[in-house]
């Protein structure tokens, strides 16, 4: 039996020896799925694809075993791959889907209240614009008001209407002044009831201008905490699809390393097919019942000798053709 020797670097190298078997089995499985990270193995033999092309030489035993040990790891990787699929792909699917569910009505909540701002913002430039009118038209009706009270004006108002009424007037030039003078305190008289109007009109401006800023000021403050909820959220979605990214990966890892296993796996299975077609042959040797080693021994040997051209005995040329090779 053939000996080789493993070599694990660890913290400290070790040294185990291993017999062909357990080193067909280490590289068959080996190869299906990766180098362990901090670890490297070194196969001191004469031949590094020992595992594929020593297969041949393993007994029906050892093939069996070997057929086991990988159908295992078959069923171990598919029952990883479907884990993954039910498991970790189905439920990011799941949360992706509530995520963009959220996402979907916080966006429509931000739309409806950037509409709502710009609305309040419309109508508050509406009420500024009358303020701004108001302020201009009251600094022009107070350039046109006397220093006199309106309590003095009123009274002056009611003598001079009392004198026009009572004739109280010696000639027509005195009754005309008279009357200029009631005309133009009226003239002021309206003038304050105006400035008093477009007063109680700016003061109700302006508590509607307040009212909208602070409308405007509350929707700007919610459209803050809007964004912030966007933007988490966002940032949810993107680890979410991330994972399932990396969960796409191992999966597709998984089933790469399970399509290789399973090349392994036909590949013993080819072998054991010959072994049982050698072993239903019952070849014999002259006294003696022929191992299932010594006939594949045979016939490798009949092999090298075929194709160096070297003679072959008739057992020998029976056991290659009637095997279908």
């Amino acid at each position: 039996m053939i000996e080789c020797r493993v070599m694990i670097i660890e913290s400290s190298p070790k040294f185990v020896e291993l017999s062909k078997y357990q080193i067909c089995i280490i590289l068959l499985l080996y190869q299906c799925v990766y180098k362990p990270e901090g670890k490297y193995w070194g196969l001191h033999s004469a031949d590094q694809n020992f595992a594929e092309k020593d297969v041949e030489s393993l007994n029906w035993n050892e093939l069996l075993n070997l057929k086991h040990s990988l159908s295992s790891f078959l069923k171990e990787t598919s029952n990883k791959i479907i884990e993954i699929e039910r498991s970790k792909i189905q439920t990011l699917n799941n949360k992706i889907h509530t995520s963009g569910d959220e996402l979907k009505l916080l966006l429509n909540k931000s739309r409806e209240v950037r509409s709502s701002i710009k609305a309040k913002n419309s109508e508050f430039l509406t009420i500024s614009q009358k303020i701004s009118q108001s302020k201009d038209f009251l600094i022009t009706m107070e350039s046109r008001l006397s220093d006199e009270s309106e309590e003095k004006v009123v009274r002056s108002i009611e003598i001079l209407t009392d004198r026009i009424d009572g004739k109280h007037y010696g000639t027509e030039s005195e009754r005309n002044r008279i009357a200029q003078e009631l005309k133009d305190k009226s003239m002021n008289m309206e003038a304050i009831k105006a400035v008093k109007t477009i007063k109680q009109g700016l003061d109700q401006l302006n508590q509607q201008a307040d009212t909208f800023k602070q409308d405007i000021r509350i929707l700007n403050q919610e459209i803050l905490d809007l964004d912030n909820r966007l933007n988490n959220c966002r940032l949810a979605v993107d680890v979410l699809y991330n994972e399932r990214r990396k969960s796409w990966s191992e999966r597709g890892t998984l089933l790469d390393v399970y399509n290789a296993s399973l090349e392994k796996l036909e590949l013993i299975n080819l072998q054991m097919d010959k072994v049982a077609k050698v072993r239903r042959q019952h070849l014999h040797l002259p006294g003696q019942r022929v191992s299932d080693n010594e006939i594949l021994k045979v016939k490798e040997e009949a092999k090298r000798k075929l194709d160096s051209g070297s003679k072959l005995s008739f057992e020998e040329l029976k056991l290659l053709y009637t095997d279908g090779d």
